[in-house]
């Protein structure tokens, strides 16, 4: 079967770093391992160096809020060039901004079907941004429902979220492809928990908790804080490990210092070392995970990838395929919640390997499992673009020869 030419688009890209991104830089490593693909992304603000299995074709950028940039392909004619005489065979939007909207142009000029994928729960970024105007977040919302309402294809991470997407007005079909991960289980895994214990002298600690992600606000950090405070009058054996960096770090910081787990609390900062990363994984007893931004966040599974379970918030997009008590534990979205959960589950220590062991088998996933599904899904696209580019074709023709036979019955009727 010849490969497939696939084009890639988010308006951001590294050096900032976060889910979405994550997402489009593995759907393009391991798509491109088979068919031929490409990723078009903004500018960095910076020198930045890619280094990567696949190419990155960059355009003309601008700065946008928290840290982000944001493409502008229409003013970089070099871009529009490149892009326009590579003969893509589908392309496909990770996000609904500029770069998205030029993918519904350059599908339209040149036929090619378009895919779109929601990856955030763009209503309450815009609430945040643009701090709780329902006018303007209604106009940002009905700015970005034109990239899925003119996709070919519409696709989402987990089934609530496509509850999300209805609830910005779309009606159309949607697909769900859920995210994986790199990660598997690792042969050195004791080598990988020393480096963790030595770094932080965690030898022989109990309780070990663990948060991986942005250090944002939004992703509910502070019911892990709050949480945790009320615990340490339960049970003080423990220790919080947040891993990441973001906006807000230094905030969460102060906050830490402000209720007294300072010396409960770690902080590593964004850990771009793989095996050191795994390493915290494997040396957690409970991922803490309240985030309900998240629709379907890659720690969830990087933790399964190592039998770790997580916490997270019940009736969340996070925690769709959690199971309380089986594969995972669910609480309300709040720190009593939270902090009653824990103080159950540290009271039976050994729930954490159990129900680690049934998340292994059971959230697991590979990217490589993913492209399988999504470069199928891709050859279904554009077989259906195909029949219905040829049944308009069709259809333009009847309209033109119908024209013709009515203007002929005319001419004929008047003489």
């Amino acid at each position: 079967m010849e490969k497939l030419k696939i084009c890639q688009l988010i308006d951001t890209y590294y050096p900032v770093v976060d889910g979405a991104i994550n997402v489009a830089k593995f759907y393009a490593h391991h798509t491109n391992q088979k068919e031929n693909c490409i990723l078009a992304v903004p500018k960095a603000s910076k020198k930045y160096t890619d280094n990567e299995t696949f190419e990155v074709v960059r355009c003309f950028s601008m700065s946008a809020p928290e840290s982000y940039r944001c493409g502008v392909p229409e003013l970089d004619a070099k871009f529009k060039s490149r892009m326009e005489q590579e003969g893509f065979d589908i392309l496909h939007t990770h996000s609904p901004y500029l770069m998205g909207r030029y993918a519904i142009k350059l599908g339209k000029k040149y036929k090619i079907p378009v895919v779109a994928t929601l990856h955030t729960q763009y209503h309450q970024d815009f609430e945040r941004v643009m701090h709780n105007s329902k006018t303007l977040v209604n106009v940002a919302i009905n700015y970005i429902m034109k990239v899925y309402n003119k996709a070919d294809s519409v696709w989402t991470v987990s089934n609530r979220s496509c509850e999300v997407l209805r609830s910005y007005g779309y009606k159309g079909k949607i697909e769900v492809i859920r995210n994986g991960t790199d990660f598997v289980y690792p042969e050195n895994a004791e080598e990988l928990v020393k480096r963790v214990n030595d770094a932080h002298g965690l030898e022989g600690q109990k309780n070990v908790f663990l948060f991986v992600g942005r250090m944002c606000w939004y992703k509910n950090l502070k019911i892990i804080i709050d949480a945790l405070n009320i615990v340490k009058n339960t049970n003080d054996d423990f220790k919080m490990i947040f891993v990441g960096g973001g906006f807000d770090i230094d905030d969460v910081k102060k906050y830490v210092e402000e209720v007294g787990l300072s010396d409960k609390c770690i902080f590593t900062g964004a850990i771009k070392d793989k095996p050191l990363l795994q390493g915290y994984y494997l040396r957690a007893d409970l991922l803490l995970f309240p985030s309900t931004f998240d629709m379907a966040p890659v720690t969830a599974v990087e933790a399964a990838a190592h039998k770790l379970c997580a916490l997270m918030v019940e009736g969340s997009c996070s925690a769709e395929l959690l199971k309380d008590g089986v594969n995972g534990f669910l609480a309300e979205e709040n720190a009593e919640s939270f902090s009653a959960k824990i103080i159950e589950i540290m009271k039976t220590p050994e729930l954490y390997k159990k129900i680690g062991d049934v998340a292994g088998a059971t959230l697991y996933r590979s990217w490589e499992m993913v492209a399988e599904e999504v470069v199928a899904k891709y050859r279904e696209v554009i077989t259906a673009y195909k029949r219905k580019q040829k049944a308009l074709e069709r259809l333009k023709i009847y309209r033109r020869l119908k024209r013709k036979q009515l203007k002929a019955e005319a001419e004929a009727e008047a003489k």
